[in-house]
């Protein structure tokens, strides 16, 4: 494995000053991709960059991400157009009648829809805009409670996609035996404590128990003279406005919610054939019930794919960006020189704090999953440190890597349902992300030295 020093930081490092100073999501990939590629390739820098592209078109992962975010795309659409979100938010305007309780709402309807982080940050971002926006509450805030209540609520529960591909690795690395994935996985789950401070912490902000702060402050103050969508030019490429539909049911939002949760459910945690036989539930039930005629079903269809096509343009780029990185052995190269410095006792804190950091800079979770397990696992029993801890740590490092990677999946798809350029989301929530971060570091100092 060839060793390239400190090189091996500069494309991500890149992409993150870049994307900070410019505002700007699309334009640091494009570059932070091409300085990876010449750091690794050289001379044949742009044949591998062009590679890199294609495979991220074209990889099986990366293909079922984006038939995902298409068909989640459609659905939702399809909802708007067809009067469930209206629904749904006059539904709740008739209990909601404060900021709190709209917050408050939120975070519950996050709760609620637990079986997928993608299928979560965009229908809760979709559902709550009405409300949040009657009590001039700024997009950047609902977006943080969209996003802050996905992958570490996923984390915490053995029913759900991220808990399935992550008892799959437990199992293929022979943690547990062959069909006890689940089961290693749920002795992780009471020290998943970026999970459990996440989630707690976004309630004490909806609650007004946390202050708002950072450039959140700013938004709010913005907001509250009416103005809860940013001024911003990225705000035209991501998902639009929709004019109030003409007819508006509760269960033209309510429905397709549960047939896409049982089904997934049902097909072993496959998003894909959830959001695939929900669409065309969801089809046939609005043109049967009159909602809308089988052309505006097709246009929301299309409209769907080419709402989330900004989206998936960014996490393609994401996914070229992980390949270099894959190349560059940054994951490697990062624990191996953290690892002289590990003991028993600090072993949790100090494996949390790198591999998140691993996370935030890449954008990367599942990957990370991947990667770190193996390398984390073995460490921990040659440590005498506490094997499920030791997962602990890997997830919930990558649950923190999907929350504030200012290219994450997760980021962009939250930032897109709430109409909030992706930058932007990601500077307002990061103060509250770290504040979670160093809470959850001092619970795995404790962790260490008494698991």
């Amino acid at each position: 494995m060839h060793d390239y020093g400190l090189l091996t930081l500069l494309p991500v490092l890149v992409v993150i000053v870049l994307a900070t100073v410019t505002r700007s999501s699309f334009e640091p990939l494009i570059v932070g991709i091409l300085v990876g590629c010449i750091i690794a390739y050289q001379g044949n820098f742009l044949d591998k960059f062009i590679e890199h592209l294609t495979t991220a078109l074209t990889d099986k992962n990366s293909g079922w991400v984006i038939l995902v975010c298409m068909l989640y795309g459609s659905l939702i659409t399809m909802m708007i157009r067809g009067g469930g979100t209206t629904g749904f938010s006059n539904f709740l305007l008739r209990y909601v009648h404060n900021r709190r309780s709209a917050l408050l709402s939120a975070w519950i309807l996050g709760i609620l829809i637990f079986v997928d982080d993608y299928l979560h940050s965009l229908a809760v971002g979709a559902a709550m805009k009405k409300i949040t926006d009657k009590f001039n509450i700024s997009r950047e805030l609902l977006a943080y409670i969209v996003h802050a209540t996905s992958a570490p609520l996923c984390i915490l529960l053995p029913i759900s996609t991220w808990s399935i591909f992550i008892s799959g690795i437990i199992e293929k690395e022979g943690i547990v035996e062959k069909g006890q994935g689940m089961i290693g996985y749920m002795h992780a789950i009471p020290y998943m404590a970026f999970g459990f401070v996440g989630i707690t912490l976004v309630l004490l902000v909806a609650l007004g128990w946390f202050p708002i702060i950072g450039k959140m402050k700013k938004a709010e103050l913005r907001a509250a003279t009416g103005v809860t969508i940013p001024p911003d030019p990225g705000s035209s490429i991501m998902v639009q406005e929709e004019a109030p539909p003409a007819k508006s049911k509760l269960g033209y939002f309510v429905f397709p919610m549960v047939v896409l949760i049982t089904t997934t459910i049902y097909f072993d945690f496959d998003a894909l054939k959830g959001a695939l036989i929900t669409n065309f539930f969801v089809f046939v039930y609005l043109f049967a019930d009159k909602a809308l005629t089988l052309r505006q079903l097709s246009e929301a269809i299309l409209q769907g794919f080419n709402t989330i096509l900004f989206p998936i343009i960014l996490v393609i780029l994401a996914f070229a960006l992980k390949l270099v990185n894959d190349d560059l052995h940054l994951v490697q190269y990062v624990i191996t020189h953290v690892e002289p410095y590990m003991s028993r006792e600090f072993f949790p804190a100090i494996a949390f704090l790198t591999l998140a950091t691993i996370a935030f800079l890449t954008g990367s979770s599942w990957d990370l999953y991947v990667i770190a397990i193996p390398l984390m696992v073995p460490l921990a029993r040659a440590l005498e440190s506490n094997v499920w801890v030791a997962i602990s740590v890997v997830v919930c490092a990558g649950a923190f890597g999907s929350n504030t990677g200012f290219f994450s999946d997760s980021t962009i798809l939250s930032a897109s349902s709430s109409n909030v350029p992706t930058m932007q989301h990601a500077l307002t929530q990061l103060p509250y992300a770290l504040i979670a971060l160093m809470i959850s570091v001092l619970i795995y100092v404790g962790i260490g030295f008494i698991v």
